[in-house]
This record gives structure tokens, sequence and C-alpha cells, in this order.
């Protein structure tokens, strides 16, 4: 086949941008063609170099994340679709809240299957910021993903459409499964959160936590960068470890071999949060609030709490009592929760889902050759 996919300005390491690269990768090593598509030149080395395929070519507007006006990136967006008008296209998938994926439709005629990817929660507080174009865009996608069964039902209701298919991020593993082991637990535990850091992310009631005194027995260590928080900001939190940015696989990875609990205190839309998925490959357990898909991922409940929103203080400390109490009476387990990341977010796992929908109109391959192309780049070990 021959794919065209489309991503609004990637940054250099989000979780959107791994599944991307991630999705683009399989795609090419299935034997198609993938031109790419991304309103910002931002990606960081570790993701330039999955999609660095023969079958993969990657057109970048030259500009970074967030630089760009809206009319230079449909100016340039235009200019590229008028070019791939040239080619023949089987499939079109885009991504995002953004009304220009109906631009991107039009480089292809009406035989191409058109698949809009959608990966945040859909609910009332976010639909109430979709544009008219963007409602078009739900609406008349001829496949539509959702990125949990929350957003799938969302999207359904809102848009009156009873086909938007449930389909997991696909993303490779930071952490390999040899290296996942119990540990004893430790007298001070260390709480982390890895993404960005912004207050919809629950940053402030981190830090409100790590002045509590009766969680004095949490570290909080803060994996991630923003604006809104520079550096300076965490020297008043005695408890908390500011570690900056982290790009790449091995980078995170790295991150958490030094924790034993992940958390996430959202307050808005997320999706199916990639961080805890990622988080269950290291085998830790997690908190987070419950906000769209995040409860799905629970399918380790001895290893998960889920906190309902929205959450005050109390509530979120209870939690972190709550799971402190798991983690030292051995309640935990990392080769449980392990386990259950292997069984329904491995890359193995999903990129058979994936391609699966993605080839559902081709012959089918033999078993064989699947199970080869669905095995993504190595991992780091982590011991």
């Amino acid at each position: 086949m021959n794919t065209l996919f489309y991503a609004p300005q990637m940054a250099a390491y989000g979780g959107m941008e791994r599944h991307i690269c991630s999705l683009a990768a399989l795609t090419a090593r299935r034997g198609h063609r993938v031109t790419l598509l991304t309103t910002s030149n931002s990606l960081g080395e570790d993701l330039r170099a999955e999609i660095d395929h023969p079958a993969i070519s990657l057109h970048e507007l030259p500009a970074a994340r967030n630089r760009a006006g809206k009319v230079r990136k449909l100016q340039w967006l235009l200019s590229e679709v008028i070019k791939a008008r040239r080619q023949s296209w089987d499939l079109i998938y885009t991504n995002g809240q953004s009304a220009l994926a109906r631009v991107v439709w039009h480089a292809a005629g009406e035989s191409a299957r058109r698949v809009h990817h959608h990966h945040t929660a859909a609910d009332a507080g976010e639909q109430a910021t979709w544009s008219g174009g963007f409602r078009r865009v739900l609406r008349d996608a001829g496949e539509l993903v959702a990125c949990s069964r929350a957003t799938r039902d969302a999207i359904n209701h809102a848009v009156k459409r009873t086909n938007t298919v449930f389909l997991p991020y696909l993303t490779r593993c930071p952490v390999a499964a040899e290296s996942v082991r119990e540990v004893e637990p430790r007298t001070t535990l260390n709480f982390g959160f890895m993404g960005r850091l912004i207050r919809e992310k629950g940053i402030d009631a981190i830090c409100r936590l790590s002045a509590d005194p009766t969680l004095a027995h949490i570290t909080w260590h803060l994996h991630g960068a923003g604006k809104d928080y520079p550096p300076e900001f965490f020297r008043a939190w005695p408890r908390i470890v500011y570690h900056g940015a982290y790009i790449g696989t091995a980078a995170q990875a790295a991150a958490f071999t030094h924790l034993d609990a992940v958390v996430l205190f959202s307050v808005h839309n997320e999706g199916m949060p990639l961080s805890l998925i990622e988080a269950m490959s290291a085998g830790l357990p997690w908190i987070a609030t419950d906000r769209g898909g995040t409860r799905e991922l629970a399918v380790s409940p001895a290893n998960c709490v889920v906190v309902p929103h929205p959450a005050s203080d109390v509530a979120l400390r209870h939690a972190v009592n709550d799971l402190t109490g798991r983690i030292h009476h051995r309640v935990i387990s990392r080769v449980t929760q392990r386990d259950a990341y292997d069984k329904n977010f491995s890359p193995s796992v999903v990129g058979r889902r994936w391609m699966e929908f993605i080839e559902a109109h081709l012959p089918a391959p033999p078993a064989s050759s699947l199970a080869a192309a669905t095995l993504l780049p190595a991992s780091p070990s982590v011991s």
C-alpha cells in the first residue's frame, strides 16, 4: 500500500509522537510505503532513528514546534497536498484535534481509506473546545479510531456515529521483560511523574503532597519540562527532585530504575495515558485520577489506584497511603504488572491489532510474516 500519515506539529519526545513513529515504522516493515507530514521539525533523534527506513519519507515544515502560525502551516500543508495528488494513495491516516485533517484528505480520491485517530478523552469539557471544522472531521472521516473505549463512546455520542473503533497506543517497550523483578520495599519510597510539566497534569497537587508531613516517607521525582514550571520553581519543595526533560527510550528506562510508583493527577482530558502504560512495562504500580480511559489501564487492580475526579488533596493523600501500604505489605507485584502489560499493551499485541486494522482490505498474509513484522526495535534492558 501507499500510505499518507499526517500529524500536527510533533514534539521531541511526546506520547503521541512515540505512537506515530512506531506505527509508521511498523507499517514500513510490513512492506508498505509511508509518507509522513508534520507541521514542525522538532522530532528528537531517538524518534528520527526509528523512522529511518527506506520506505518512509518524512516531510516537515521547516519551523520548530509552536513557532509557525496558522497561515504558514496551512500554506505549507496545501503545497504538500498538491504534490501528493500526483500519486495514488490507499490509506490516509490523520491524527489530533485539528481541522487540517480535511486538507490532507484532498491528496487522494474517494477510493482511499480516510482514517482519523483521536487521542484525548472527547468528554464534555473537551467537546466545548472543538471547532466546527474539527467536528466535521469526526463526522466525515471514513473510519475513526479512539485511544480508549471511553473516548470511543464519547465520540460516537457527540457526532452521532456508531462505528468508532478502539485501538491502544503503539509504542516501543522501554524496559526488557527480563529486567522486571520483585524488589524489597524501601523505607523512603520514590514516587514519580513522567511527562509534560503543565498544570493540567496535577503538578501543583504533587507539590502540596510533598509538603504534607504525613507523607514524609515519600520522595517525589519529576521527569519532564514545561514553561509553567522552570527548574527554580521546585527549590521551595525540598522533597521534590526535579530531573528535567528526558528524551529517548533509554533515558526513560533509566528514569524508571529509581522509582517505586508513578502518579498522574490529571484534571484534564486524558485519553489513555501512555506514561502509565510505559510505567507498567517496568512493572511499576501507579496512582491516577479517573480521567478519560485511565481506569481501563487498571487491568491488574492490586497494582493500580484510580482516584475519583475531581480529587481533593485528602483523597490523593489517602490514595498515596493506600499504595504505600500495598508496597510495604508486598501486595503489589512488579512481575504481575509487567504480565498485564505484556498481555494488553505490548508492541507485539498492539502492533498486531493495528496491522489487522490497516491491512483490513488486503489478502491475509502468512501468520509467520505478521509475527515477525510486529517486533519493534529491541528495548534497553533495565537492571
